[in-house]
């Protein structure tokens, strides 16, 4: 697939997926909370990874369509209140103004028709309807202490997905799109964590950079006793700050 870098075939997916959504859930929960999804709502959640916000959703009584490229963590979770589909959202088809929230997490910074996508996004809202868009910012990330080999490690990760159209500070810019987008009530949240290799959530930065570490390695953005030393140091007593996650909330304007 062109844009996103992961191997869909990494033996530990699964587990790395399940620990971005008990890093960040929290975070994505309290804001949606705040714009009262529940019973009645009808939400598509794109990305749906592991499912876990689909299921807190259908929990408080919404009905979600919950789209991915790769649905085979979520397909269990059909249910009636439930619907899995297999979706590109850059090409395919999605329903037209049918939904009262779309939410979006850690998927539009990968793609580089990310504006366009979320003009196609805004058209699936209802009037009235929330959009709402997480995405990273990298410009707080950082290990604590001094650790070359994990400083080469981040930056070739980032130049090797931004080879791919990847963009580390699109959670500074997807207001901009939002505006473009004719949403109103355009709104954000920020937030950002100090975690260690005791953290959940830390298998997620650890179990990314094994997922791809060969193939950064092969197109020459990191030498190989590097990815070696750095795969070692992440699995030593480290502690990292986490790049800023950004919810940037915009409103489809009632007709």
């Amino acid at each position: 697939m062109r844009d996103y870098v992961y191997d869909q075939n990494f033996a530990e997916e699964r587990t790395r997926l399940a620990s971005s959504e008990q890093l960040w859930d929290p975070g994505s929960q309290q804001v949606l909370e705040d714009l009262g999804v529940g019973a009645g709502w009808n939400c598509l959640e794109v990305g749906a990874g592991v499912g876990s916000l689909v299921e807190w959703m259908a929990g408080r009584g919404a009905s979600v369509l919950a789209v991915d490229i790769d649905t085979r963590f979520i397909e269990p979770l059909a249910s009636d209140r439930v619907e899995i589909r297999r979706v590109d959202i850059r090409s395919d088809d999605l329903p037209a103004s049918q939904f009262d929230l779309v939410h979006a997490r850690l998927v539009l910074e990968h793609l580089a028709e990310r504006r366009q996508i979320v003009r196609r996004l805004v058209d699936t809202l209802r009037p009235g309807g929330w959009l709402m868009i997480e995405d990273y910012d990298w410009s707080s990330f950082g290990f604590d202490g001094t650790n070359p080999q994990l400083d080469r490690a981040a930056e070739a990760i980032i130049a090797f997905m931004q080879q791919a159209g990847y963009d580390p500070g699109y959670g500074r810019r997807v207001f901009d799109d939002l505006t473009a987008a004719g949403l109103t009530d355009i709104r954000g949240d920020g937030r950002a964590r100090i975690i260690d290799s005791h953290s959940p959530g830390f298998d997620f930065y650890r179990l990314t950079f094994e997922s791809i570490r060969d193939a950064v390695v092969q197109a020459g953005l990191l030498a190989a006793d590097d990815a070696d030393a750095a795969s070692a140091g992440l699995r030593t007593d480290v502690r990292l700050f986490t790049p800023m996650m950004v919810a940037a909330i915009g409103r489809r304007e009632s007709r």
